[in-house]
């Protein structure tokens, strides 16, 4: 898939960054990542909500409302990841666990079949939310503990 990305800052394979102001190497959070949960081939775009909607409209895809404040946001149809949030690294960090999770649960048949069968419940209260939370937690105590 060619993704319209007019103003990409940093590149590390089919990872962009839009803002000049990232304060992290893309390369080094990426092979951070990988060390976690080995290598993904979604693509992940480091950008405003703005920007992702030009994204989704560019392939086709109708604007998200993004009503609440989201640090990230996996795309179905599309398989893409945005980040929205990036100011604080680990928070970042489990941002990224978390929507990769998603990526992963969409892969699988019978749980894909979730996202649209739990729909009418309240977020938070979803098994794929439940399960991404969960994920990212326990990746997240791994690397501090490796951190440390």
């Amino acid at each position: 898939m060619q993704l319209p990305l007019p103003k990409v800052q940093q590149q590390a394979g089919n990872w962009y960054v839009f803002d000049e102001e990232f304060p992290w190497g893309i390369h080094t959070v990426r092979e951070e990542l990988f060390t976690l949960v080995g290598q993904c081939e979604v693509p992940i775009i480091f950008c405003d909500t703005c920007e992702a909607n030009s994204i989704l409209l560019a392939l086709g895809e109708e604007e998200e409302e993004f009503l609440l404040p989201l640090h990230g946001y996996y795309h179905q149809q599309k398989k893409i990841i945005f980040i929205f949030v990036w100011e604080e690294y680990e928070q970042m960090l489990e941002t990224l666990l978390h929507e990769i999770r998603h990526d992963m649960q969409f892969q699988q048949g019978l749980i894909r079949q979730l996202f649209h069968s739990e729909r009418h419940l309240p977020y938070e209260e979803r098994w794929v939310e439940k399960d991404a939370r969960a994920f990212a937690k326990a990746k997240m105590a791994q690397y501090l503990l490796k951190k440390a």
